[in-house]
Formats: structure tokens, C-alpha cells, sequence
């Protein structure tokens, strides 16, 4: 997400920072660019035109002129901006037990996922218990994704929704605390465009619910029809803020920034990937630091730290002590799979957009599966000691893991890599894979 304006913005401060000196028409003619950028982003039109109007009256002060380095002080106050239009970040409520948040949104934005991660992270972040809901009754797979999802996270789900009219909705609470659950989270119907009968049913639900939080799941890629939606759901029913699905995807993320400066709401979790674990709280300034190209290290971290528990604490100490093998290789492409998408985890790098063949969360997907395979074909000492598979070992091991001896050559040659990468790690700490980065 939002990698095109990342490269984009990059390459024009990298440009613009060999310049010592910036004068006004400099200013004007680097803002024009960053203007096209934006627009070309899907961000709309007011709103990249306040924000470049922000950004060009503060730049013309005395403080430019005074910089040692001007492109740094242009974007310091291009990062300020963002920010501002951005706004804080936001939690979303939940007092009391009992309280109920309410996702709406169209067919196929990820609203049933998304209620399963939304229950993952309140139950691991803040401690509380969910009760899963679904009145989607227009699609019947649709609670059945929902109950497998909540059977597989070990959450409690209410079964006797679809036979309750929307008086019998205010039971939930009591069916809620029964379980002995803190809050509710309903997943609720959605059409694949906006109608009066779907706005009906919403207000209808949320009367009969009193939600503590309703909340707009919307599809990241979806561009300008962004705010098309966000104005009909909020005019048709009304929400307290949104969540972003598919924010690892292929959009150009303006829709993102044009949504809270256009909406007034805040952004409360995007969704990072298709594991339920794959959501994070919005956090502007992370974002924008992104952005404009100088990483999110903090972010990177806790990923890494949370993947990193238990087995893994015990594989990095193997590690540190020169001892990498096919069975930490394929230990740490499940982390990367647990940690969401590859993409997001390289955009949190300092001069991610330069980062040049980085495999794509798909490929991972279906690497992964092929390579276990292999080294399930492997015997001990093979996995041990890859040094020692000639030709006639990587034909045996293709045979029995049905692959080709081209995808054993091809794990061999990863394996490798990630080895010398992992040395250079080792040595010198995260600031040794710049070199990639160059």
C-alpha cells in the first residue's frame, strides 16, 4: 500500500536534495510535482490542492532559507502535513461489557474477515472476550465463514441469530454474557452496490443494537468510488470510523488520505493480509514516515518480536552462533507468513522503494508449500549439511517430494541467500542490508 506515492516522492527528494540552494521557482516547480503525484495516487483534487497550498505557504518562510539542507526542511514540512490531514490516531470504543460493534460496509470488502481479526486483536491487545454475530442472511456461506473462522480462533459465536426478528437483536447481550463474553462484534449484511433497501435493513439493525462502534470496512483498492461509498454509508446510516481491507494490495492509496480529510472520521485498523492475524491499528505518523521514504522501524520490530516468541527465540540463537539450516529457512518463511504480507514488511524498511525482486506475498504462499515439501524429502544430515547435495541426491529428493530437480536447485539457491543475509544481519545489525537498498 501507498508504494507508488512512496517511489515517487523518493526520487523526486533524492533529486531534489542535490541541489544546495532552493529558490521559489524551485519550490513551485517541486510542489507542482508532488501535486501530480498525489492526484495520480487517487488522492482528490481538494484535497491534494489543500495540501500542497499548506505545504507551499510554509515553505516560502524564513526557516527554508536558513536550512543547511532545504530538500530535508521541504520535506519535513510536506511529513507535518500528511499528518495534519491524516489527523490522530484512534481506538475503537468499548466501555462496558456487552457493548457492540457493528461492521457495515458492500459485498466483498472483507467485512466477515474482518470481524474475525478485529475479535483477534481486542482478545490478544486488550484482553477481552468476543461474541461473534453474523446477520448476513442474504448469503448463507457467509455465516459459514464466519463460524468455521470463529470454531478455528476458539470464539465464541451466537447460533440463533437468523431466527430472531430486529426486536430480538437487543437479546444478544444477554446471550453474550452467558458465554461469558465482554463485547460483540456483528458482521451484517452487504450488496455489491448501495441501495435503499441495504440502508434500511442497516438502520433497522443499528436501532435495534445501540452499537457502541459502527464501523465502514472498505476495499482500499476501490480508488475514488472511495468516497462515493464512505458519503452513502454515512448519509444512509452512519458510522464512528473505518477500516481499510486489502492495504498490502496493488492500490495507490490515495483513497486512504482523501477519505479522513473528506469524511472527518478516523481510520481505526487496516487490514495487512489474509491471515487473521493481519491487522494493525492505523498509526498516521507511521504511515507517513513510510511515505516519504524513511521507514517505520518501530513497526517493524513489534512484528518481528511477536514472531519471534517461544521456538523462535531458540532459532536466533542458533543462529547468532553461525548454525543456519533448511529447517531454520523453513521456519522463518512461516514467520514471514504469519507476520502478513512481504510487501508491507519491506515497506517498513528505511528506502523500501528502492528495494529491487522482492517476492511478493503470493509467491511466498506458494514457495512455502512446495519447498516444506522438499525438505521433508531431505534426510537429517541433508538438511543439516546442504553442501553436500550433488545430483544424484537432488534427483531422489525431487522424486520424492514430486518437484522438479529445478525448484530443488532453486531452494538450494534462496537458502544460500538468505544464509548470507542472515550473516550480514548478524554482524552488522539491520544497517547491514543497505547495500540492497542502494
Amino acid at each position: 500500500m501507498l508504494e507508488f506515492i512512496q517511489e515517487k516522492i523518493t526520487k523526486l527528494f533524492d533529486r531534489l536534495s542535490k541541489r544546495g540552494v532552493l529558490s521559489e521557482s524551485d519550490i513551485d516547480a517541486v510542489l507542482k510535482e508532488i501535486r501530480i503525484v498525489l492526484l495520480e495516487a487517487d488522492v482528490h483534487y481538494r484535497v491534494a490542492k489543500e495540501l500542497i497550498d499548506n505545504v507551499r505557504q510554509k515553505a516560502m518562510g524564513e526557516g527554508l532559507s536558513r536550512s543547511i539542507d532545504p530538500s530535508r526542511y521541504l520535506l519535513g514540512i510536506l511529513k507535518t502535513e500528511m499528518i495534519n490531514i491524516l489527523g490522530p490516531a484512534a481506538s475503537v470504543r468499548i466501555d462496558t461489557t456487552g457493548d457492540v460493534v457493528m461492521l457495515v460496509g458492500l459485498q466483498g470488502t472483507g467485512k466477515t474477515t474482518t470481524a474475525v481479526k478485529l475479535a483477534r486483536h481486542m482478545k490478544e491487545k486488550r484482553g477481552l472476550k468476543p461474541y461473534l454475530v453474523s446477520l448476513d442472511f442474504t448469503r448463507p456461506a457467509a455465516q459459514e465463514q464466519l463460524a468455521a473462522l470463529a470454531k478455528a480462533n476458539g470464539f465464541a459465536m451466537d447460533e440463533g441469530t437468523s431466527d430472531r426478528g430486529h426486536e430480538g437483536l437487543k437479546d444478544l447481550r444477554l446471550s453474550s454474557a452467558r458465554r461469558g463474553c465482554d463485547f460483540i462484534v456483528v458482521d451484517t449484511a452487504g450488496r455489491l452496490h448501495v441501495d435503499g433497501e441495504l440502508m434500511d435493513e442497516l438502520r433497522r439493525t443499528k436501532d435495534a443494537l445501540r452499537p457502541s462502534a459502527t464501523i465502514l470496512v472498505i476495499d482500499s483498492m476501490m480508488g475514488h468510488d472511495v468516497l462515493k461509498v464512505a458519503e452513502s454509508f454515512m448519509s444512509g446510516v452512519g458510522y464512528d470510523g473505518a477500516i481499510f481491507t486489502k492495504f498490502e494490495g496493488d492500490s495507490r492509496g490515495g483513497a486512504v488520505i482523501s477519505f479522513r480529510k473528506t469524511m472527518g472520521r478516523p481510520i481505526f485498523f487496516v487490514g495487512t493480509g489474509e491471515a487473521v492475524s493481519a491487522i494493525e491499528p492505523f498509526d498516521p505518523e507511521r504511515l507517513v514516515a513510510r511515505v516519504i521514504g524513511s521507514g517505520d522501524m518501530a513497526g517493524l520490530v513489534e512484528k518481528l518480536s511477536e514472531a519471534v516468541a517461544g521456538d523462535g527465540m531458540e532459532q536466533a540463537k542458533r543462529i547468532a552462533k553461525g548454525r543456519f539450516t533448511f529447517q531454520d529457512f523453513i521456519k522463518q518463511m512461516r514467520m514471514i507468513k504469519r507476520l502478513g504480507s512481504v510487501e508491507s514488511l519491506f515497506g517498513m524498511l528505511p528506502g523500501a522503494s528502492r528495494l529491487k525482486g522482492i517476492a511478493r506475498s503470493e509467491d511466498v504462499r506458494s514457495d512455502l508449500k512446495r519447498y516444506e515439501a522438499i525438505i521433508n524429502s531431505m534426510t537429517n544430515r541433508e538438511r543439516d549439511d546442504p553442501d553436500i547435495l550433488n545430483g544424484r541426491r537432488k534427483q531422489r529428493i525431487a522424486k520424492g517430494s514430486g518437484t522438479r530437480v529445478e525448484d530443488v536447485n532453486r531452494l538450494i539457491k534462496r537458502f544460500y541467500e538468505t544464509q548470507r543475509m542472515m550473516d550480514i544481519i548478524k554482524k552488522t545489525g539491520i544497517k547491514g542490508i543497505q547495500k540492497y537498498i542502494q
